[in-house]
């Protein structure tokens, strides 16, 4: 299920797509809490889990759409090489610890470009 078809639902006020959406998938909520429990240090659980979640489902979308998959041997290798030392370097920066979520994102749509363009 992508981000687009959940946009839509709710900008139709579709209560019967939400609630059957939420009652199907309990499990995947309750992973997406518990991750952005995990990733907010337990300060934010709900709204990183929501970012998560848009996430997830807007690269569904654009997997759909594009027709390529990053989940190869290559696209997650380029994945960790460019997270890595990116994600190093703003965690051991003073100033820049701050974004470490917003470049841990950053980096993800980074290479699903690259992986796009590459295709």
């Amino acid at each position: 299920m992508g981000f687009i078809e959940i946009l839509y639902a709710v900008v139709n006020l579709d209560a019967g797509f939400i609630i059957d959406l939420v009652m199907q998938n309990l499990l995947w909520i309750a992973i997406f809490y518990a991750a952005g429990y995990i990733f907010s240090e337990g300060k934010a659980p709900l709204t990183r889990g929501i970012v998560l979640f848009a996430l997830v489902a807007t690269t569904l979308d654009i997997f759909h759409i594009t027709g390529f998959s990053i989940y190869t041997a290559s696209g997650l290798a380029l994945l960790y090489f460019l997270r890595m030392p990116v994600l190093i370097y703003f965690e051991k920066t003073k100033g820049l610890s701050q974004y470490f979520a917003l470049v841990w994102i950053a980096t993800w749509f980074i290479a699903v470009t690259i992986v796009a363009f590459w295709m």
